[in-house]
């Protein structure tokens, strides 16, 4: 059952509350950009949390897609997770650090949000793991190591739905990065490809003509 609608608003006052909060979390070196220089709450939401209109964006990719299973690599605050769990009938989340899934639970508890799934790992320890569950919408936000991104994506193809999308976070994070999107999207698997600066949209969904587009907003 879908989530019942949660007003943005609800979800930018957690945001707030996430960028007042001092209290310490325990760094782990899990990939390119994991660390941050103090390890408090507020500083890893102002340093990693997307912003707000990326995040509603994402979200509204969702609602457009009528997404019924979304999966994210990379909790950290969970607050695009909870943005996505508005419309998705459910979203498996990954975590590698697991105090920050931890507090990302009492983001999610505060929201009064019930449809998500989180696990804690290193991902290519836990993407094995997952059933043959087919996802609408891929959310790859963490590692930010080129060769990692494409990975994951070699790993998770076969689990994207027919007409579903794989959002890449950070694309232009560094050169790394860069080089991983441009092989990427020189692909013929994919149909329709985006650069967003932010973040890239990739699918294979038969019923497009292969495009590519940037769009900055």
């Amino acid at each position: 059952m879908r989530s019942p609608f949660l007003r943005e608003a609800t979800i930018e006052e957690a945001r707030k509350e996430l960028h007042a909060d001092r209290n310490a979390i325990d760094s782990l070196d899990l990939g390119a950009g994991s660390q941050w220089p103090s390890g408090t709450v507020a500083d890893i939401a102002r340093s990693a949390l997307k912003r707000p209109r990326h995040a509603q964006a994402i979200a509204g990719l969702c609602k457009h897609l009528g997404t019924n299973q979304a999966l994210e690599l990379g909790t950290c605050l969970g607050l695009t997770t909870a943005y996505i769990s508005k419309n998705a009938s459910a979203v498996t989340t990954i975590e590698g650090n697991p105090a920050l899934e931890k507090r990302a639970r009492l983001v999610w508890k505060q929201l009064n949000i019930t449809n998500i799934t989180s696990l804690t790992g290193n991902f290519d320890d836990v993407i094995p793991t997952l059933n043959s569950q087919q996802y609408d919408v891929i959310f790859i936000d963490g590692n930010h190591r080129g060769a990692a991104l494409k990975r994951y994506i070699d790993l998770l193809f076969p689990q994207l739905s027919e007409y579903g999308v794989i959002i890449c976070d950070d694309i232009h994070w560094s050169a790394d990065m860069e080089q991983a999107w441009e092989e990427l999207i020189s692909e013929q698997r994919w149909t329709l490809k985006v650069d967003f600066y932010e973040w890239g949209l990739l699918t294979a969904n038969p019923r497009l003509a292969p495009e590519f587009h940037c769009i900055r907003f």
